[in-house]
C-alpha cells in the first residue's frame, strides 16, 4: 500500500476545484444514496452554471435547480421515488426556464457505456418511436445498421467533466464498495473524465466480506476520496441508514421557497 497514491481530500478543496459550467454528474437513484453532502457544498459554494447529469435525480438535482445554480439538466428521471414530485424541478420544467435533454433510463444507460468505451455513441434499439426521439433538444439520430439494413437509434458518449459518487465505505487509494443499489454508478464513473467519491467511512483497507452482494469501484476510476459521515442527507444509505421520511415530506413542501432552500443548506446535514 506504501506505493499507491493517496486520494484522500477535503470538501473544500474539491468544491474549489469546479468551476462555473463544469458538467457534473451525481450517482445514486431518487432518494437512494445520493451525495447530498457533496451537493450542499456546491450549492453553498455560490457556483453558478453548472451543466448537471443524473441517471435517477433526487433532491440533490432538485436543490441546485431551486438555488439557480444549474443552466442545463440530462436526465432519464428526477424525483422523490414513492413520495412525489421534486418541486423546484417540477417548477422549472413547468415555467420552461431550465434548458433539458430527456433521455430514458435506457439510452443513459448506452450513453455512460459509450463514454466509458471512449466511443463517440452507441447504437440500441431502445427509444425507437418514442417522443424522447423527436423533441427539440433530442441528441439521437436514427439509421440503418450496416449489416441487417434494420434501424436503430445512435446514443451519443456521455462524458461528464465530474461524476459524484457516495459509498459506504472507501479507501486511501480510491477502492470503494457500494452495498445496495449502484444503479448507473459503475459506468459513469468509467465514463466520466474525474470521478470523486464521498463516503461514509475512509479506511486504509477495504473489508473482505464474501457474504455480501456488493459492487466494487476500483481505484483506477477514482481521482478523489472525502470521508462524509451520513453524507447521504436525508436519502437513504443502507445498510447503515434508511431515509429520512420527515425531511423528504418537509423538503417537497417548502423548497420552491428560495429563502427556504439558502437557510437549508447550511444545516450540518
Amino acid at each position: 500500500m506504501k506505493n499507491h497514491v493517496d486520494k484522500r481530500l477535503s470538501m473544500e478543496a474539491f468544491v474549489a476545484s469546479l468551476a462555473p459550467g463544469v458538467r457534473i454528474a451525481f450517482g445514486g437513484g431518487g432518494i437512494q444514496r445520493k451525495p447530498m453532502a457533496a451537493a450542499r457544498a456546491i450549492a453553498r459554494s455560490g457556483l453558478t452554471d453548472l451543466d448537471l447529469v443524473s441517471f435517477l435525480g433526487g433532491p440533490e438535482i432538485d436543490l441546485l435547480i431551486g438555488l439557480g445554480r444549474a443552466s442545463r439538466l440530462a436526465f432519464a428521471f428526477v424525483g422523490f421515488d414513492a413520495y412525489g414530485l421534486a418541486p423546484c424541478f417540477r417548477a422549472a420544467r413547468e415555467a420552461g426556464t431550465l434548458p433539458i435533454v430527456e433521455y430514458s433510463e435506457a439510452t443513459m444507460l448506452a450513453a455512460f457505456e459509450a463514454g466509458a468505451k471512449n466511443l463517440p455513441f452507441l447504437p440500441t434499439r431502445f427509444g425507437l418511436g418514442t417522443d424522447i426521439v423527436t423533441t427539440a433538444t433530442s441528441p439521437f439520430k436514427t439509421f440503418a445498421c450496416p449489416f441487417t439494413g434494420e434501424t436503430l437509434l445512435g446514443v451519443p458518449a456521455l462524458r461528464p467533466d465530474v461524476a459524484v459518487v457516495h459509498v459506504n465505505v472507501a479507501d486511501r487509494q480510491g477502492n470503494a464498495i457500494i452495498h445496495s443499489d449502484a444503479y448507473a454508478d459503475s459506468l459513469m464513473v468509467r465514463a466520466a473524465r474525474r470521478t470523486v467519491l464521498t463516503a461514509e467511512q475512509v479506511v486504509d483497507e477495504l473489508p473482505v466480506d464474501q457474504t455480501r452482494r456488493s459492487t466494487f469501484i476500483s481505484r483506477l476510476w477514482v481521482q478523489g476520496v472525502i470521508e462524509a459521515p451520513q453524507g447521504a442527507g436525508m436519502t437513504a444509505m443502507f445498510p447503515d441508514y434508511r431515509f429520512d421520511l420527515p425531511r423528504v415530506l418537509d423538503y417537497q413542501k417548502k423548497a420552491t421557497d428560495r429563502a427556504w432552500l439558502e437557510e437549508m443548506i447550511k444545516e450540518a446535514r
